[in-house]
């Protein structure tokens, strides 16, 4: 397994001895790889500290490769300073991890997305399930995962962590052809609680055994910069309710 979003770099999240658990942890679980994720103003220094950490890894003989992705929080902010290209980014991405705001409705979002694929660059949506107005906006969401976003689902919303709403809505979007990756967000803090085994057990049960190596192969395209298999999105139709009152 691949997981692409997690912030497990020592020296950055945690402690060296913290990061080698954590890498032992996870080889246990079956990841044999990470992309390891700093926000913006950190990305300037990434690559030398996911060398260090792959040496690391080598010297301690743990097979677990490390590489560098890019997040940032896709807020009004962010979104007004891209379009003024104030913001100096990786020219050799593929992809980028936005988180969006709890608090904002990113109304703005749909041509934030497309100016970032205008540069070469695919934007993957990070735990829209947890967000409410994707929830409630489900027809807006439909129709910015029709133009190009890539959508990444947490793990622990699959399994229930998250609470029933975030489940109910990540198997909807994968059901609808509207997620294309899981990912853990593991820290060096809460690595124990990683889920993504169980996260593609309980998709593979529920939705079909396709459905989760799908899931599973696209993230390891994502890791190395390759496209992705997509299905075309459905609409998810709004469930009406008769009873007598």
């Amino acid at each position: 397994m691949i997981d692409i979003y997690t912030h497990m770099l020592p020296g950055v999240e945690g402690s060296k001895q913290q990061f080698l658990d954590a890498a032992k942890y996870l080889v246990s679980q079956g990841v044999k790889a990470v992309s390891i994720t700093l926000d913006k103003e950190t990305n300037t220094s990434l690559s030398l500290y996911v060398k260090e950490a792959n040496q690391t890894l080598k010297d301690n003989n743990i097979s677990l490769t490390i590489v560098g992705g890019t997040e940032v929080v896709a807020d009004r902010t962010f979104a007004a300073s891209y379009h003024r290209r104030d913001i100096m980014l990786p020219s050799n991405e593929t992809y980028m991890i936005l988180t969006t705001p709890e608090q904002e409705e990113p109304a703005y979002l749909e041509q934030l997305l497309y100016e970032i694929q205008l540069n070469g660059i695919l934007p993957i949506i990070s735990q829209p399930e947890c967000h409410t107005y994707f929830l409630e906006n489900k027809d807006v969401f439909y129709k910015i995962v029709k133009k190009g976003a890539i959508v990444q689902l947490s793990s622990d919303s699959i399994i229930g962590k998250n609470g029933k709403p975030a489940k109910k809505a990540a198997m909807q979007f994968i059901e609808h052809n509207l997620a294309h990756v899981i990912a853990s967000g593991a820290s060096l803090d809460n690595y124990k609680q990683h889920s993504l085994r169980q996260a593609y057990d309980v998709i593979a049960k529920e939705k079909g055994a396709e459905t989760s190596q799908l899931l599973m192969q696209n993230a390891e395209a994502t890791f190395n910069g390759q496209g992705i298999q997509t299905l075309p999105p459905d609409r998810i139709k709004k469930t009406k309710f008769l009873g007598i009152f």
